[in-house]
């Protein structure tokens, strides 16, 4: 007669997009914070007497701190514990966001949003880390994947919002709305995420070679983000001096691309979800500098320049969620996932900010049709990253690693090794998967979360 408790199919539960979607919102939430202060940009240089270059400063602080203190924010979080600091990090972006609507200087604004990049840095540190904990298989790519398209649907939401209440609204009350959301999914997050284990610190493993993926995988995302945010930032000044566009026109292309970012984002989650492996969506990257040709081009019309964009918007967004859902095969124990996020952020945060001022730079020097020639080299070196990356987890070469056992109820925990580099490429399982338990191995970090 078989082993039921080791041999019992058990139907893999929902339960695990309830945490996603929570986590996932945390994200927006948190994004919307970094996109906050461009809306209310010409109202601030105003009433607080700011230079451009001043108030280019506010806008960028957030991922200035990001920049610099990623890998120890993920060292920190380990033994903090990563629900706890998503909470927290949200808690500090909505006092942050009211410091920054009472600000009356720019020292004291700077301050805010200094202090709100900490929160941000936070959430967008843990916030892969709690994913991991709560799902597992083919959902813990998807859900991945999904996290990939929080700053994109954050700074869409933050720009057209921002926008329809600038007429009414004041530059403080818009920066004071923007502290109400995370206040709320603050204590949310804190009632709704089960309790996850905090990691016992350890020495950073030592042999030769142990963080080459994650690296890779890092630069794969620098690289993918100057894209993106290199695109998103020269595309008004091109439109305004060569399509001769009106500011609300402008204006609701670069919506309409930002959200391009945010559907190639979705469009990976499902891809992933429905068992499409990591690898097959990198070649997609080629069709960025392709696409930039008629979106820097005076010859097209504005329609086919505004769609190429958001074509390559799209692409980018896809693939830096698929970074994002290759980061569980980077490592080789699940308590080095914080490690990893907080490396992948720091370099990612490098990428933003290095963005606009390198491609500004290439079209002084060669004008606008170098744009497609930049995207090439800095997308391709991305693509090029991220396939080394996804090829050898498709393969389960990745050290096998269990989920955590402090997996919420209801979720289908199996009792042996589930190598994590499995999980994040191959995403094979539906939703209601039966799932047969192996015996447990007992070896050291097999079996533990």
């Amino acid at each position: 007669m078989p082993d039921r408790k080791r041999g019992s199919h058990r139907r893999v539960s929902t339960s695990p997009w309830k945490y996603t979607l929570a986590t996932w919102l945390a994200g927006v939430l948190a994004a919307v914070s970094l996109g906050a202060v461009s809306p209310a940009g010409s109202a601030l240089r105003s009433a607080l007497g700011l230079s451009a270059g001043a108030l280019a400063w506010a806008t960028s602080s957030i991922t200035a701190v990001g920049a610099l203190l990623s890998i120890p924010a993920g060292w920190w979080i380990r033994r903090f514990g990563a629900q706890r600091a998503l909470s927290w990090g949200l808690f500090m972006i909505s006092v942050a966001a009211a410091g920054s609507a009472a600000a009356r200087s720019w020292g004291l604004l700077l301050g805010a949003r200094i202090a709100e990049g900490v929160g941000y840095l936070l959430v967008f540190v843990a916030g892969p880390v709690v994913l991991t904990h709560v799902t597992h298989g083919g959902i813990r790519a998807a859900a991945l994947a999904l996290w990939g398209t929080c700053v994109p649907t954050g700074l869409a939401i933050a720009a057209v919002t921002g926008g329809a209440l600038a007429p009414w609204w004041t530059w403080s009350q818009w920066l004071a709305l923007t502290a109400v959301g995370p206040l709320i999914m603050a204590g949310v997050l804190a009632s709704v995420l089960p309790r996850l284990p905090r990691a016992t610190v350890q020495r950073a493993p030592r042999e030769a070679g142990a963080w080459n993926g994650v690296l890779r995988l890092g630069v794969a995302y620098g690289s993918l983000a100057l894209v993106s945010v290199a695109v998103v930032m020269v595309l008004p000044q091109f439109l305004a001096e060569h399509r001769q566009a009106t500011p609300a026109v402008t204006g609701t292309v670069i919506a309409v691309v930002c959200l391009g970012s945010a559907f190639g984002g979705l469009a990976a989650s499902w891809l992933l979800r429905r068992g499409l492996a990591l690898s097959s969506l990198v070649p997609l990257g080629a069709l960025m500098p392709v696409a930039c040709l008629p979106a820097f081009s005076a010859e097209f019309p504005l329609a086919v320049s505004g769609g190429a964009a958001t074509l390559v918007l799209v692409v980018d967004g896809l693939l830096i969620s698929a970074v994002f859902a290759a980061v569980p095969a980077s490592v080789s124990r699940p308590e080095q996932v914080d490690i990893a996020n907080g490396i992948l952020n720091q370099l990612g945060s490098v990428g933003t900010l290095l963005g606009p001022p390198l491609f500004g730079l290439v079209i002084a020097a060669a004008g606008w049709g170098a744009v497609a020639a930049a995207t090439l080299v800095f997308g391709g070196l991305g693509s090029v990253l991220l396939l080394t990356t996804a090829r050898p987890s498709a393969t389960g070469s990745a050290a096998g690693v269990s989920p955590s056992r402090e997996a919420p109820e209801g979720m289908d925990m199996r009792e042996g090794a589930e190598p994590l580099g499995e999980a994040a490429d191959v995403s094979t399982s539906p939703l209601h998967e039966t799932v047969t338990e192996p015996p447990t191995c007992g070896a050291p970090g097999c079996c533990s979360g």
